[in-house]
């Protein structure tokens, strides 16, 4: 059923313009949503509850739409610097232990709360040799349990939910949106932590997600999921993952009558297990030079391991697909409407910066693709 038969196409547009909702979202919740929740949704538009009905999608679809702190007035000033990550870690463990107490007491598992990802992964690091480097944004692992009967949506929606609530319930110290982060005071500052939902068991893979230093996480990211598009996967904190149906390979987002497959969950072969899932008979001497994993995260890495698989498969289509996919996801980022959200002009002066970083440093990257090797 599509949106447009359930909603006016005026109401879309309202939603979209207050809550900063696309339809995309919107499109995207009514496929996910169970049939309670889409008459929620209709009641709380028909009230007029606007704030309550885009919370609601944020819930049901996953996505952040206030990444990176810019949705809030309160959070665009603050400015985060290694040092600054260490005091907001220590309210983290603080956050933790409230957390799973609370958890306790509605009979649910603990949760764990890792260490950063994305761009302040290095913080110890530049704590010592860069200690007045800025980042964008917080992210930190959020480990939880495998939940019995529970899919991966459905386990990540569970906790995100009572994230949701227990903060709800100490609106003094946090604030979420959707349970998908959280917001906390660092002496007179406020910072938006996004919380990055994996299962205990996959930490070592975690590694593999890791950006190269001093590169921003999304460049890094975005050549995974820019892999994945081409070829109808899936690589991200359950590791690398297909889906077919009667033994087809199907589009990852499929959801009736798709088995789910896990390709990989091994950092150091994820690159070497895809290309013999997809039926590669002989490994090609650059992907058994880089067949996952090498030590520290290396952009040039990723993109030979991509390169890899193409030359074991045969298929130079991959390389050039995925260059062309992660220029169109970069770009996309570099002029999302979050960047809009800048009211300060420290702000807007941050957001230029990011986006024409983002879109010269693309390019670079890019560039690595260039042909397929002669092997």
């Amino acid at each position: 059923m599509k949106i447009t038969d359930i909603i006016a196409k005026k109401t879309i547009t309202e939603l979209a313009y207050k809550g900063n909702i696309g339809i995309m979202e919107l499109e995207k919740f009514f496929e996910l949503a169970t049939p309670e929740q889409k008459s929620k949704f209709k009641q709380y538009r028909a009230q007029g509850n606007n704030a309550q009905a885009w919370k609601l999608v944020q819930q049901v679809t996953g996505v952040k739409l206030q990444e990176g702190g810019w949705a809030s007035e309160k959070t665009q000033n603050t400015v985060i610097t290694p040092g600054f990550v260490v005091k907001v870690r220590q309210v983290l463990a603080v956050f933790e232990k409230e957390l799973n107490a609370y958890l306790a007491s509605q009979n649910i598992p603990p949760i764990g709360i890792g260490h950063p990802v994305g761009s302040g992964t290095y913080y110890e690091r530049d704590l010592k040799i860069n200690p007045t480097r800025e980042y964008g944004d917080i992210d930190v692992s959020f480990y939880i349990p495998r939940m019995p009967g529970m899919t991966n949506n459905q386990a990540n929606q569970l906790f995100a939910d009572q994230v949701l609530k227990f903060c709800d319930s100490h609106p003094e110290r946090y604030d979420t949106a959707n349970g998908k982060n959280v917001i906390v005071q660092i002496g007179q500052d406020f910072v938006q932590v996004d919380l990055v939902t994996s299962y205990f068991d996959m930490k070592d893979w975690g590694a593999v997600l890791a950006p190269e230093y001093n590169i921003k996480g999304v460049l890094c990211a975005s050549l995974y999921s820019a892999l994945a598009e081409a070829m109808g996967i899936s690589i991200g904190a359950h590791g690398v993952q297909a889906k077919t149906v009667n033994g087809e390979l199907v589009p990852f987002r499929t959801v009736k009558g798709a088995e789910l497959h896990t390709i990989s969950s091994n950092r150091d072969s994820w690159a070497v297990d895809i290309a013999k899932f997809f039926g590669a008979k002989k490994i090609s001497p650059l992907l058994a030079k880089y067949p996952g994993l090498m030590g520290e995260v290396k952009v040039a890495d990723i993109v030979n391991s991509i390169k890899g698989i193409a030359s074991s498969l045969n298929r130079p289509e991959i390389i050039e697909d995925a260059k062309r996919i992660y220029l169109e996801k970069i770009s996309k980022v570099a002029n999302s409407s979050k960047f809009d959200k800048a009211q300060t002009p420290q702000a807007v002066e941050k957001a230029e910066h990011t986006k024409e970083l983002l879109s010269s440093k693309s390019a670079q990257i890019a560039s690595l693709f260039g042909q397929l090797p002669n092997d």
